[in-house]
């Protein structure tokens, strides 16, 4: 194997070419600068570790654990690889490549009133996205979804990542309707989840069960997922610019 140099910062090279063990230090500060040049700054990272597997790196970012390469663009995160400069998921990407084309959902079959709406500047635009506090991706998501405008925006409670998410939804609902947006926004951007489903709430449930039937009986099997006005969807994590095309695409 030939290494091309000039394809990554010397230090990086250095961490590829010399034993691990003696030199993790330049090898972490090399992966911190390599996700900062590839996120533009957006990722922070608060511990780099060298692991068993040449080339690949754990990285701690607050409560999440991820793994990237030596050039710091691409990451495993729960088992999906993410190009993180593109803000993109490649594996949500080729999994939906090679399962069978579903058939659209028609924007007014979806469950309309169990979704949380938001409306911003006029409106016009529609999007419906599906996601779960438990999705890594789903939170990076939430970005370019505020940045956002002239969209009614529809905002499915879909926990389907893991159990730990169901009392967050199942919370979300019981709140009163001028509540909602917040407390999911909440649980979104890292607020802790409920241990629990509160004894009073447990008819809130209903709600969620029919979002995650509805989810289902659609084919809708990754997080975030979202719906477009003329039924065609984008899975998996996108970039702001992404989501804007798509909108653009939809036509309405």
């Amino acid at each position: 194997m030939r290494i091309v140099s000039h394809h990554f910062p010397p230090a990086v090279v250095l961490a590829i070419l010399l034993p691990w063990a003696a030199h993790a230090g330049p090898a972490e500060d090399a992966i911190r600068a390599a996700i900062a040049e590839q996120t533009g700054g957006a990722v922070e990272v608060d511990a780099v570790h060298a692991t068993p597997a040449a080339g690949i790196f754990e990285v701690v970012s607050g409560q999440q654990l991820f793994h990237v390469d030596v050039s710091g663009r691409y990451a495993l995160i729960d088992g999906h690889m993410v190009d993180m400069r593109e803000r993109r998921d490649l594996t949500a990407a080729r999994l939906e490549a090679l399962q069978p084309v579903d058939a659209p959902i028609a924007f007014d079959a979806l469950p309309l009133e169990l979704a949380i709406k938001t409306v911003r500047g006029n409106g016009s635009r529609r999007l419906a996205v599906f996601e779960d506090p438990s999705c890594p991706m789903c939170q990076r998501q939430q970005a370019a979804l505020a940045g956002l405008d002239d969209v009614t925006l529809y905002t499915f409670t879909y926990p389907v990542i893991a159990r730990a998410s169901i009392p967050a939804a199942v919370a979300t609902w019981c709140a009163p309707e001028a509540d909602r947006a917040g407390r999911w926004a909440a649980f979104m951007q890292g607020a802790p989840l409920p241990p629990g489903i509160a004894p009073e709430c447990r008819g809130a449930g209903d709600k969620v069960g029919r979002i995650v039937a509805f989810g289902q009986q659609h084919a809708i099997d990754n997080t975030p997922t979202m719906i477009l006005a003329d039924g065609s969807r984008l899975v998996g994590l996108q970039s702001a610019e992404a989501v804007q095309a798509a909108l653009a695409r939809s036509g309405r």
